[in-house]
């Protein structure tokens, strides 16, 4: 997952998987539906773009915020992500530089059919100017930020395993530090899901 892996963020962790849910609008696991482009923006002045990437996600167990959700329309939350650095190219301007990793590339590293849990909310407008607004999305759907721990993929070589290592990886942070952490504790996506309901997390 290192493809989602940037600079290391500065935030307030939550402590377990339920601790997280409580504090987002919406929580859901399913899996990963396709990529496309997502915004493209100026970041400043006769400076390099930020480009975004957009994950979509089929939802197949809604546990918060999902049911009758207008912006997830046919059951299919829009993650927008960071795309990454931009490739520094001196005979072009800066806005002309193309970011490292493809969309293409994206999809090769977690490809459709990746089991993974989000813990999303409705994005608001973008505060920079829109260059580009990216690939063209379902009416009424909109884009969703996640947190630095609201991805959580299954890796699906781990979980044919079964050797008691968690097949669960974080997708924009780890899920724990060495030593014990509840974020830890799920072996499967299928345990993550149940610990969730567990707490409380079901519609």
């Amino acid at each position: 997952m290192s493809v989602l892996r940037g600079a290391e963020a500065d935030y307030d962790p939550a402590p377990s998987p339920e601790a997280l849910a409580g504090r987002r609008p919406i929580v859901a696991a399913g899996v990963v539906d396709g990529w496309q482009q997502g915004p493209v923006l100026e970041s400043y002045q006769g400076g390099p773009l930020d480009y975004r990437v957009v994950m979509k996600v089929k939802v197949i167990d809604s546990l918060k915020g999902v049911k009758g959700r207008e912006s997830i329309p046919g059951g299919l939350v829009f993650v927008e992500l960071d795309q990454g650095p931009v490739i520094r190219d001196d005979s072009l301007s800066p806005e002309k530089w193309k970011p490292e990793k493809s969309v293409e590339d994206f999809a090769k590293s977690i490809p459709a059919g990746t089991r993974v849990m989000v813990f999303p909310t409705e994005r608001p407008a973008h505060e920079q100017k829109v260059h580009d607004a990216g690939g063209r999305l379902p009416a009424h759907a909109r884009l969703m930020s996640v947190p630095p721990q609201g991805l959580v993929f299954e890796d699906p070589l781990l979980a044919q395993q079964k050797s008691g290592q968690s097949a669960l990886v974080g997708g924009k942070e780890p899920l724990g530090v060495a030593g014990k952490s509840p974020w830890l504790e799920p072996k499967t996506m299928d345990e993550l899901i149940d610990r969730l309901r567990r707490n409380g997390f079901s519609e």
